[in-house]
């Protein structure tokens, strides 16, 4: 049987873009695009690894968009007779009411998957059980009394032993393979080890008695292989939604169950570009100052060699600067020329004076709410804009369990 692997589509709207749903109609756009893929190549089921929408608090018309969508491209599924099993992914980004509901409108061939369950499927090409484990919180994994006195090590502990508790309970019920929104250990993650002790996390222990394990939740597609006989797949997801995807080949796998052969489908996913600006460099300061005072043309851009790079894409500049040479330096200027030259979006022209500088101007002081002190943090010590942006969302994730 070919199994079609997908997750973190994250449909929503107000990404950094010329509009607030023009991100959203790219998603849309490579979501549709995967699902001809996957009717192309006769999967006859596909597994949805949870993450469908942005965020899981959202006024209702926006919310009616984004199930519409989801919705949508379950049904283009099922009409082509393919099996669609789909689960809910982190509780921040997935409310469990939007899968509730598109659950009850009956969709044929669709399972919607909320808590752990055994999920069996029979298609015309063999049948199979699925072991969903959708993404929890601590609070849905381990009870308060358990928590009580617990340093934050224990409970990472303890949740990872339930976890693999949970696993190896839906393989004693002949389970052939895990479909889960967690973190594995081992994964490349693209955040710190240290951060993940605030999250629950699958070992390969608790995953290892499957032959294959689809997982969402880290945007960056991989294979990991946990055993001779058990492999772990990660498919990304199919459209880049920040500069933390710049590097990242967005996509979805491909499995046949037989062959134990995969294939991993790129998809046509928006591209972001940063172009970061050396300080030492005259003649990068020269090209650059060109494409400012002269708008008109792209000449300054040529100079650098992005010009090709930057068309259709979402863009940013980072130019480790002179205080001297910021002052000559017209960003509404250098913002036209962008566009110009054919990007997409113009996200952020950030020009970097000297450290002291930048650690008067951005003291951290107590009054700040705690994802803002993160990120001016971040700028003072120097730390990559993707990695600050990491570290926010962490931080966000982690209020959120509090609250």
């Amino acid at each position: 049987m070919k199994i079609a692997h997908i997750a973190d589509a994250h449909w929503g709207h107000n990404y950094a873009g010329p509009t607030p749903s023009s991100r959203f109609d790219d998603i849309t756009r490579v979501m549709d695009w995967s699902a001809d893929k996957i009717i192309e190549y006769e999967c006859g089921l596909v597994l949805f690894a949870g993450d469908a929408f942005k965020d899981a608090k959202v006024y209702l018309d926006r919310a009616k968009d984004e199930i519409q969508a989801f919705t949508s491209w379950l049904r283009k599924l099922s009409d082509a007779g393919t099996h669609v099993v789909a689960i809910s992914g982190t509780p921040s980004h997935d409310a469990v009411a939007a899968y509730e509901l598109i659950r009850e409108m009956n969709i044929p061939r669709v399972r919607i998957v909320t808590r752990p369950s055994l999920v069996p499927i029979s298609t015309q090409k063999g049948d199979v059980a699925i072991a969903c484990i959708p993404g929890l919180n601590r609070s849905q994994i381990v009870t308060k009394e358990q928590m009580r006195n617990l340093t934050p090590r224990e409970i990472h502990q303890v949740m990872t032993r339930s976890l693999k508790d949970l696993a190896w309970g839906f393989k004693a019920a002949t389970a052939d393979i895990l479909l889960s929104h967690m973190t594995l250990a081992g994964a490349d993650t693209g955040f710190d080890e240290l951060l993940m002790e605030h999250e629950p996390v699958l070992t390969h222990e608790a995953v290892s008695p499957f032959d294959l394990v689809c997982l969402g939740h880290i945007h960056r597609s991989q294979e990991i292989v946990v055993t001779e006989t058990c492999r772990a797949f990660y498919s990304g997801s199919p459209e880049r939604l920040s500069f933390n995807d710049e590097a990242v080949s967005p996509g979805f796998y491909i499995l046949e169950t037989e062959t134990k052969e995969f294939q991993f489908i790129e998809t046509p996913a928006r591209k972001f570009i940063t172009i970061n600006i050396p300080r030492t460099d005259p003649g990068i300061f020269r090209a650059f100052t060109a494409a400012a005072n002269d708008p008109s043309t792209t000449a300054g851009w040529d100079c650098l060699g992005v010009t090709k790079s930057i068309r259709d894409a979402v863009v940013r500049i980072c130019w480790a600067c002179e205080e001297e040479q910021a002052s000559q330096i017209d960003r509404k200027a250098v913002e036209k020329s962008l566009y110009e030259a054919g990007a997409f979006f113009v996200s952020e022209i950030r020009l970097d004076v000297e450290k002291a500088d930048r650690a008067r101007d951005e003291e951290v002081t107590e009054s700040l709410a705690p994802v803002e002190a993160v990120g001016r943090w971040g700028f003072s010590m120097e730390i990559p804009p993707e990695k600050i942006e990491q570290l926010q969302a962490k931080t966000t994730t982690l209020l959120e369990e509090v609250v």
